[in-house]
């Protein structure tokens, strides 16, 4: 009995050595009107991943099925010149092209910089750092105050599924990138709350 549970215990020690060594890690940093996604990569791999233009943050004061004004919206969109220009260019070259497949091509112009993703390259054991201006948009009464919890956008289920808003970051996804790996989703090592 007691070398099963031994044997119990060094297996859940592998096992979380393991998907430390096989995985994306996302942690946040809020700092004044600024917030910063802190990336890492625990893989003995280059890897490719998205990441939100945009975040938005839950009011936890308020019910999901409520709909009109906020008294407070907060939201964070990434700062410019941040990801990686190369697989950048093939991201936008592949949405571009979808949008004129799907007789879109009008909307091209009217992207606006906190729509869609950006994409990152980030070497085997390396951390990356992505910086974010806050946003927090005030409305009646003026007294309220709430905590807020950030919402990142699920990949894994956006590229798993059927939807025509991801089609474009699957097919990206698909792209031959030498040795690098693309991966869909960070596991989220905490979550962000802010107190306003």
């Amino acid at each position: 009995m007691k070398n099963i549970i031994v044997l119990t215990i060094l297996f859940l020690i592998i096992a979380c050595k393991q998907k430390e060594k096989n995985s994306l890690s996302l942690t946040y940093i809020a700092h004044n009107n600024e917030l910063s996604l802190i990336f890492e990569n625990n893989t003995a791999q280059d890897i490719i991943f998205p990441v939100p233009n945009t975040l938005q943050f839950k009011d936890e004061n308020l019910k999901v099925s409520m709909t009109g004004n906020y008294p407070i919206i907060v939201c964070a969109t990434i700062e410019d010149n941040q990801s990686s220009k190369f697989y950048q260019k093939k991201l936008d070259s592949i949405y571009e092209r979808y949008l004129i497949e799907i007789g879109d091509s009008g909307l091209i112009a009217y992207k606006k910089p906190g729509e869609g993703n950006s994409i990152f390259s980030l070497k085997e054991n390396e951390k990356l750092s992505v910086k974010y201006k806050l946003t927090i948009k005030r409305f009646y009464p003026l007294n309220y105050s709430s905590k807020f919890k950030q919402s990142y956008y699920p990949y894994d289920k956006g590229l798993e599924g059927n939807y025509s808003e991801t089609e474009y970051l699957r097919r990206f996804s698909k792209l031959n990138f030498g040795k690098a790996k693309f991966i869909a989703q960070p596991e989220i090592e905490d979550s962000l709350f802010l107190d306003i």
